[in-house]
């Protein structure tokens, strides 16, 4: 179902009666060295696009190879520092009617075959947001993956690339909108150790606060890099100007809540160091985004770290009655152990120290069902139940 409950199936049907085409779809991507990933995205993608355009970078392994096996056009591009200005290329040698962008470490999920050329079928959207899952048991939030190919729609900034504003643009201009489709990808590159990749976002990240000083993912971003690289004040000071930015981006709901990236890693900053500025950043976080899941569980933490377990009680008891595989976040994803494992660990830490110990030990417990292979639950289920 499309936004407002439309079935796109019954646009397809009666583009068809009127004789016109199915549109077509182009999947566009840049990659290098993807060898481990490629395959497993072309085979998900493959029986759902008309085209696949890939622009290698500079791959040293079979990447290339790999991409052609697929059915892909390939198209050497050199690097030059600039994610946007090689999508960009994929874009200009796309012939499909509308581009779904995805990348090599990515999968397309469909509800069943054929979803995704019933959903570009709809004639009055220029873009669709998919349920776009960042990580390994994450929640998904919306992202625009799939829009109409047109001149006026080209990827902007050298990281962190986005078609969003000439997206608004088009759709303003032509009285056109914004769907939310059931349609998946997932994302499985952000798994493991993330040092390289900081490191090698650094350099970027400077450049582009420089192109676009009012993004406020760029400064929190930033920030994160900044903070892996061990140059702390930087760090702080890259999350206080997201967090500025934020504050003067309410009208811009993505921008405005991209701060709350800015705000976790300055609680993080503290939250080792100093536990009471940890909790009094904590507070003044969740009190500027209350919806946001991940600034209340750091409040309940950091509450916690300062001897107020009746507060962070209170913070991290809604968090256990939350169902993750319907909860969808438009703006934001979620590790789903904020919702189990982590919250109720919190909990329970927050009943031990208010003496009630059945209730934690109860809670120690639900925590390592959700975690069969940390034994340290267990241990404090008995701890608080009192058993030898």
């Amino acid at each position: 179902m499309g936004a407002g409950g439309e079935r796109p199936d019954l646009f397809l049907t009666a583009s068809r009666a009127h004789g016109g085409p199915a549109p077509r779809i182009s999947a566009a991507m840049i990659v290098r060295n993807e060898e481990r990933f490629l395959a497993g995205c072309l085979a998900s993608i493959g029986q759902e696009v008309d085209e696949i355009v890939v622009v290698d970078t500079g791959s040293g392994d079979r990447t290339r190879d790999i991409a052609r096996d697929g059915g892909a056009v390939v198209i050497d591009y050199p690097w030059h520092d600039d994610f946007a200005a090689a999508r960009n290329v994929a874009l200009e040698r796309a012939t499909g009617d509308w581009i779904l962008y995805i990348d090599a470490d990515e999968r397309l999920v469909v509800p069943e075959p054929g979803a995704l050329r019933r959903a570009v079928a709809l004639p009055d959207a220029v873009a669709g947001r998919v349920r776009f899952r960042p990580r390994v048991a994450y929640t998904p939030y919306r992202e625009i993956r799939l829009f109409r190919r047109d001149e006026r729609i080209r990827f902007r900034g050298r990281i962190h690339e986005t078609v969003h504003p000439d997206i608004d643009r088009v759709a303003q201009t032509d009285g056109m909108r914004l769907v939310d489709l059931e349609i998946g990808i997932d994302h499985f590159g952000y798994e493991g150790d993330m040092t390289g990749k900081h490191a090698r976002n650094l350099p970027l990240l400077e450049a582009a606060v420089g192109d676009d000083p009012e993004r406020v993912f760029l400064w929190a971003d930033m920030a994160r890099s900044l903070a892996a690289a061990g140059r702390r004040e930087e760090a702080e000071a890259a999350c206080r100007r997201a967090i500025a930015l934020s504050a003067a981006a309410r009208a811009n709901a993505k921008q405005h809540r991209d701060g709350v990236i800015a705000w976790l890693e300055l609680i993080g900053l503290y939250a080792g160091t100093d536990t009471e500025v940890a909790a009094q950043l904590a507070r003044e976080a969740f009190a500027a985004f209350p919806e946001d899941m991940a600034l209340r569980l750091a409040a309940a933490r950091t509450a916690l770290a300062a001897g107020e377990p009746e507060a962070a009680l209170v913070l991290a008891e809604p968090l256990c009655g939350i169902d993750t595989d319907s909860f969808i976040d438009p703006l934001m994803a979620y590790d789903k152990r904020i919702f189990g494992e982590w919250a109720l660990d919190l909990k329970g830490a927050a009943l031990l120290r208010l003496g009630r110990r059945a209730e934690a030990a109860d809670a120690f417990r639900r925590a390592g069902e959700l975690a069969p292979g940390n034994p340290a639950y267990r241990f404090k289920a008995i701890a608080a139940a009192g058993r030898p």
